[in-house]
């Protein structure tokens, strides 16, 4: 529903500016909230499902939260309100955007690449029929029923974030192993052929089943008998460690006194009631010591933490050099599209095409960007080098947009959008692909997801703002689009370079 909404918003940009008599440039910056907010508020969302149930967090702060926001922009007549509530509906995509990104990592984690690509026909999807439903709908009910009607389908999250299931994973194991070790419920024995005289295991006929059983309970009785073993071990060892953790809490004491530090009455008190506690409560030496010095460390944590993340952030830029060449790439392609997704249908109408015909457009790059997405996921599955697919696109997408002026004709205008649909939903798939091959280190995807989706909102952002600035300058879309030419092929001619050194870094690796 993402792009489906930012391509709606195509249709409500005339009326906006009309209604709140402001530029398009403000308006374009407006409507770039969702998309930018979403992938801003990423991390914090991340932080947030750490802690609370996905299917919560979907449902209510997203579904919820988009529906809402969506249905009051309709009653909102200030600019800045209407900014706000465009704002809060971000979060609420991300709210449910991330739970299923990662539900569908735990399903799907070798393939997630080709899975991502085949979930994400749902935004083709949007960008072919919200266009058309907010035109009828602006038509019908007007401009408040029209952004009522987004809130409700935006409220259909709240039935997809209740379809949020974590995946059961059922584990095959045999009984010796199970009986010395903690074991989920879910899992189970199963008993596989293994010759071709029907043998199971080595076992035949009844007799022999009752054999496996009766060894099974003796395996189960031994596991049971070593489990008690092991706990009457533990609580020997933490009564050993709780000796030991007196033992160093005296040490800190002294140390403290002989430094100067143990001044006063209060420190004192606090070591005592420590070793008071250590002595209640057995545990780890380690983490005693730590408990001990815990309200003077305050601070120092802070400083390791933002020490080790600056240091981290080092690493990264000298080892993930070329990764971090691809962030301008990822830059542009969001610059490119966010322009073309907002700006499309205003384009057509102000080329005398009429609003109804207009909104065709979007559903016409709705169907191309299907087949675009098709022949990605069929390249993706023949293990295709995709480095040469985007350079090829690339190339075409620029040069559609730097012939915008040619044909005024609502033919000539489908081809347009039909032809570049298809480009835009191949070129879709770029940053999973930098992820992938550029990063030397698997352990820094996390991060390097992260400055991509930062990089991704700066350009929505961007495109919205920057756009929308130079149609108040120039009041030519057409202009405009052809100029939307440069960072699409900026896009490329960044792919070529990172080809090429790509190439050169799997050769070295041969040498």
């Amino acid at each position: 529903m993402g792009s489906g909404i930012t391509k709606a918003f195509g249709v409500l940009l005339p009326v906006m500016v009309e209604r709140f008599n402001i530029n398009y440039a403000i308006v374009g910056f407006i409507c770039s909230l969702p998309g930018t907010i979403m992938l801003f508020s990423g991390p914090f969302v991340s932080l947030v499902l750490q802690r609370v149930d996905h299917r919560i967090v979907a449902m209510l702060l997203g579904g919820v939260i988009s529906g809402v926001c969506l249905v009051a922009c309709g009653f909102i007549s200030n600019i800045t309100g209407l900014g706000f509530m465009l704002a809060l509906t971000g979060i609420g995509r991300c709210c449910v955007y991330l739970p299923i990104s990662l539900l569908m990592n735990q399903y799907f984690k070798e393939s997630f690449v080709l899975m991502n690509t085949v979930a994400s026909y749902g935004l083709i999807a949007g960008i072919m029929f919200l266009p058309v439903i907010t035109e009828r709908a602006l038509e019908a009910y007007g401009y408040s029923g029209a952004f009522m009607i987004l809130g409700a389908i935006m409220f259909h999250k709240v039935a997809g974030g209740a379809a949020i299931r974590k995946p059961v994973f059922i584990v095959k194991d045999n009984t010796t192993e199970q009986s010395g070790s903690d074991q989920d419920p879910l899992e189970v024995i199963r008993f596989e052929p293994s010759d071709d005289d029907g043998e199971v295991d080595g076992i035949v006929g009844g007799d022999q089943m009752t054999t496996l059983k009766d060894e099974s309970i003796n395996d189960m009785v031994q596991g049971q008998a070593l489990a008690e073993s092991r706990f009457h071990s533990k609580e020997n060892l933490e009564n050993t460690e709780t000796l030991n953790a007196e033992i160093v809490i005296n040490d800190i004491i002294r140390y403290e006194e002989d430094e100067g530090i143990l001044n006063d009455d209060d420190n004192r008190e606090e070591h005592v009631t420590v070793l008071n506690s250590a002595c209640d409560r057995p545990g780890k030496v380690d983490d005693l010591s730590n408990a001990s010095r815990s309200g003077q460390n305050d601070h120092s944590e802070k400083y390791n933490f933002c020490s080790s993340f600056i240091s981290r952030c080092k690493l990264f830029i000298t080892k993930e050099a070329l990764f971090l060449m691809c962030l301008p790439a990822t830059f542009f392609r969001a610059y490119s599209f966010e322009a073309w997704v907002l700006y499309l249908v205003p384009h057509a109408e102000q080329l005398g095409i009429t609003p109804s015909r207009a909104v065709f457009l979007s559903s016409i790059g709705g169907i191309s960007g299907i087949i675009g997405r098709t022949i990605t996921v069929i390249l993706l599955i023949k293990k295709v080098h995709m480095f040469k697919i985007y350079i090829t696109v690339g190339f075409i997408t620029s040069l559609s947009f730097f012939l915008d002026f040619v044909g005024e004709s609502f033919m000539i205008r489908s081809v347009w959008a039909f032809l570049q649909g298809l480009c835009f939903f191949v070129l879709d798939t770029v940053d999973a692909t930098f992820l992938k091959l550029t990063l030397v280190d698997e352990s820094n995807f996390s991060f390097g997801l992260g400055l991509v989706m930062l990089i991704n909102g700066s350009g929505n952002i961007s495109a919205g703002l920057l756009t929308g600035a130079l149609f108040d300058v120039i009041q030519s879309y057409t202009i405009v689009f052809m100029m939307t030419g440069i960072p699409v092929l900026i896009f490329t001619i960044n792919i070529v370079v990172i080809s090429v050194l790509l190439n050169r870094r799997v050769k070295s690796k041969h040498v």
